[in-house]
């Protein structure tokens, strides 16, 4: 079984060592001083709450994570623990505009990204690259659509300094994914490769959209087996899905019910990542561990994680030297 992974689909402030951040929030006043681990721990795991409810869980790892040291850290700490799974590269999900609550600017808190994934790659066997995220933050793109914008050229002026591309994140059945469209399209003008989180949460419609907008993966698009002409989009775009398994059980799924199955007997290029690790529990050797359980092979695995090779967004000699090491050539 190959024991090198990679996860194109890691959200940050969702994957934090919860001792971490505990001790953090004591230390930044975030929490009462009096407040146990345990009272702290229960915080943090969602119990049955769906849409923006669930996506308020969100709140507190962000809470901490509200100047550059903690950042920085945050980062670090990350690909400490992923390097140590065997992960060999990540594509860190990061939403600048939500670490701008107590003073920062959305450069200020990039920047202590990319220092904390610089630190990380000198320290450890690991590459890893951020995807600047834009936000759903309501019932409308022009909610936010300043702080979008501003992270779209944050974006391009750091564009290869471990900044790799962009994503779309959130709840995204706030309002029509359509009306991202011209936040994309500018994305195009400049050359910025980018995901879009699309077909989650039970709108397979949101797949097709994605597509059309120019997305080069799909953040899960599990929802696409809802309609055939919908997986058919994939199909024919050859477009790769960036399938959270685990993380998908907060949406009725089991792992034997789950669509990775029929999307990847449908000739779908399916990759395997953690999506949340901290709300999840899991980290990628448990999400390969549990697809053998419910009937993956190894070579399928392995296909798994070759399809995040050729999806990542790194020049075609990164990819080359990945390749390298999941097959054991070097």
């Amino acid at each position: 079984m190959n024991h090198k992974y990679i996860d194109l689909h890691l959200h940050i402030d969702g994957s934090l060592n919860v001792r971490w951040m505990y001790e953090r929030a004591l230390l930044r006043g975030v929490i009462p001083a009096d407040t146990t681990f345990a009272a702290y721990y229960d915080t943090i795991f969602p119990k049955g709450e769906q849409g923006d409810a669930l996506f308020a869980k969100f709140d507190v790892p962000l809470a901490v994570m509200q100047c550059e040291e903690d950042i920085h850290d945050a980062c670090y700490s990350l690909l400490k623990q992923i390097s140590e799974d065997g992960v060999i590269y990540a594509e860190l999900r990061f939403g600048p505009q939500l670490h701008t609550r107590k003073g920062l600017s959305q450069e200020q808190a990039l920047l202590a990204a990319i220092s904390g994934v610089k630190d990380a790659m000198r320290d450890f066997p690991i590459k890893a690259n951020i995807l600047n995220a834009f936000m759903h933050a309501g019932d409308s793109a022009r909610v936010n659509e300043k702080e979008n914008f501003e992270t779209l050229y944050l974006t391009r002026k750091y564009l290869g300094q471990c900044v790799a591309g962009l994503d779309l994140a959130g709840y995204e059945n706030n309002c029509d994914l359509n009306e991202y469209a011209p936040l994309f399209e500018e994305a195009r003008k400049l050359n910025i490769p980018y995901t879009i989180h699309a077909g989650e949460m039970g709108n397979g419609a949101n797949v097709p959209k994605a597509i059309a907008m120019g997305a080069k993966r799909l953040g899960h698009g599990i929802f696409a087996v809802q309609d055939p002409s919908y997986v058919q989009a994939i199909l024919d775009s050859g477009i790769p899905l960036e399938v959270c398994v685990t993380s998908n059980l907060y949406f009725g799924f089991t792992y034997a019910t789950h669509p990775i199955r029929e999307l990847m007997d449908k000739g779908v290029k399916v990759t395997v990542n953690s999506d949340d690790m901290t709300f999840c529990l899991n980290n990628m050797p448990y999400e390969f561990y549990m697809l053998k359980k419910v009937g993956f092979s190894d070579e399928e695995l392995l296909q798994c994680t070759l399809n995040a090779v050729d999806a990542a967004f790194l020049s075609d000699e990164e990819k080359q030297e990945l390749r390298k090491k999941i097959l054991n050539e070097e």
